[in-house]
């Protein structure tokens, strides 16, 4: 799969089959996102693996889920998750942004499913990840097989499920890209 591929097909997946993911992919996701650009090469992230079903399914329950889809039931629930962390002393966020990125493309590439989560119960995931109290969560990527086919559509309206698959919106050039100054739109 090329870079272009790749970024026109990768979409948040919310129902999973189930399956567990050797640690061996995971772990190749998690080698792939060391390339992740960064500030000054700083690297300002930490990432947690989580693999393990119990500490799955506590993670499961920190997570707020797309209310549009719902949260998976059980049996579509993702089999691990990657939680991106930072030290407070740090100015980070934008480099975790990127290493979250770079998790949900190396997924994609080694054919998993993902889902990037900010809406997310803190203090009760650091408690359950023995997370220090000088660290900030920043996001959690859900990850797993996809259970589910995810298509676009061109404009800017809510996510729909019909008939099993979920569509969701992309807003097209022309509505997002100004030309040299604000107001001018591309005609694309």
């Amino acid at each position: 799969m090329d870079v272009t591929e790749a970024l026109e097909t990768r979409r948040s997946i919310r129902r999973y089959t189930g399956e567990p993911v050797e640690r061996d992919l995971l772990l190749k996701v998690v080698e792939l996102c060391r390339y992740a650009p960064s500030g000054g090469n700083k690297q300002e992230w930490e990432l947690i693996l989580v693999d393990d079903s119990e500490k799955v399914d506590s993670v499961f329950d920190t997570l707020a889920w797309l209310p549009a889809v719902g949260a998976p039931p059980e049996g579509k629930r993702p089999s691990a998750y990657i939680v991106v962390i930072s030290d407070e002393k740090s100015d980070g966020l934008a480099d975790c942004a990127c290493v979250t990125t770079y998790a949900l493309l190396a997924a994609h590439s080694q054919g998993l499913g993902s889902c990037w989560f900010g809406s997310i119960r803190r203090t009760e995931l650091a408690k359950i990840l023995s997370i220090p109290d000088h660290y900030s969560i920043e996001f959690v990527v859900s990850l797993g097989y996809s259970g589910e086919e995810v298509k676009t559509v061109n404009g800017h309206t809510d996510v729909s499920v019909d008939d099993g698959v979920t569509w969701v919106s992309k807003r097209t050039v022309s509505d997002m890209t100004h030309l040299n100054s604000f107001g001018k739109r591309s005609k694309k």
